[in-house]
């Protein structure tokens, strides 16, 4: 059950039982408290927040970043005493957003630029990733009553990855380095894309607009399975260049060379965890821990632990315990 689900029974409750609360106030809780801790060495997490009767439902999107992302939230979340209900899967992009809009989650990590696109109807990016961010959660508010906390640092984009031999060979450095590549050679220019790459705004065409080139169309290999993307990309067969997400873990273990976006020409994608109005009124306390468990996340500890999930085949919720260990959160 939901926090809002349970806020409405309560509602109702309290209403229900007005005439009784002076006699029973004294055997109703309040103080009880103390659980967990118990002489073990709390982490800053249980120092500073206290969520004890706090039920909250944590639900994901279907892939290990997600998975990684809402551990962290949950395990905090238990860790300060709350009781966490935790639903994997929702089908990616909206099915964590939809479960959160209809009062089926309370919590839901989400990206900055899916929201603007995708939900909030947006056609032009915002080329500064905060001003993006303020953007979003100011539109978001407004519109549906959805709340952001403070994104953490990482930015999971889309780019441009070439294998460590194809780099090797071609020396490329820039997005700018491939661009003028591709208008001098368009028959090796490869691309393996999925589906949407090509076409959508904020895709290849905005790449195209910013560095000033076209891919050949008879280059682009689309409608591949991301998974496939990386591998091909690796074995450079079929493709010598491949789209990416920037924290994709086989990064780090196909060794592939990510290019730099030296124009800004990739839309940011920024992580925030989202929530309704009403809990965050209630608990801004929410906000803060968000924002604190977020902080140490930069592209590269996120690309790591996307690799120890997807790669060498630990638990998400392992390595979000690691992670929340290895910084005093727990």
């Amino acid at each position: 059950m939901t926090f809002l689900a349970r806020r409405r029974l309560r509602v109702a409750a309290a209403a229900l039982a007005t005439g009784l609360v002076a006699a029973a106030c004294n055997g109703d809780g309040g103080g009880d408290g103390d659980e967990g801790g118990d002489g073990e060495a709390a982490g800053s997490v249980a120092q500073n927040y206290d969520f004890s009767g706090l039920s909250l439902h944590v639900g994901t999107k279907d892939f290990d970043e997600q998975y990684i992302l809402a551990q962290i939230v949950v395990q905090a979340l238990e860790a300060a005493g709350a009781e966490v209900e935790y639903t994997a899967d929702l089908a990616s992009p909206d099915g964590a957003r939809n479960a959160l809009l209809a009062g089926e989650v309370d919590l839901a990590w989400e990206y900055t630029g899916t929201a603007w696109f995708n939900y909030l109807g947006n056609e032009e990016p915002i080329d500064d990733p905060m001003e993006q961010y303020q953007a979003v959660a100011e539109q978001d508010l407004e519109q549906n009553g959805v709340v952001w906390s403070e994104p953490a640092p990482f930015d999971n984009t889309y780019g441009f990855a070439m294998s460590r031999e194809a780099y090797e060979e071609h020396g490329f450095e820039t997005v700018s380095d491939l661009a003028e590549w591709v208008e001098a050679n368009p028959d090796q220019a490869t691309l393996c894309a999925d589906a949407t790459f090509p076409t959508r705004d904020d895709g290849l065409p905005r790449i195209e607009e910013v560095y000033g080139f076209e891919w050949p169309s008879g280059s682009i290999i689309g409608n591949m399975d991301f998974g496939v993307i990386y591998e091909s990309i690796a074995d450079r067969d079929p493709c010598e260049i491949g789209e990416i997400f920037t924290t994709d873990g086989r990064i780090l273990t196909l060794d592939l060379h990510v290019l730099e976006d030296d124009q800004g020409g990739f839309v940011s994608y920024l992580s925030s965890v989202q929530m309704m109005q009403e809990l965050a009124d209630e608990h801004p306390e929410l906000l803060e821990l968000f924002a604190e468990l977020g902080a140490p996340i930069d592209e590269e500890l996120m690309t790591e632990m996307n690799a120890a999930v997807s790669s060498e085949g630990e638990f998400p919720e392992d390595v979000a315990e690691r992670y929340l260990r290895d910084h005093g959160f727990i």
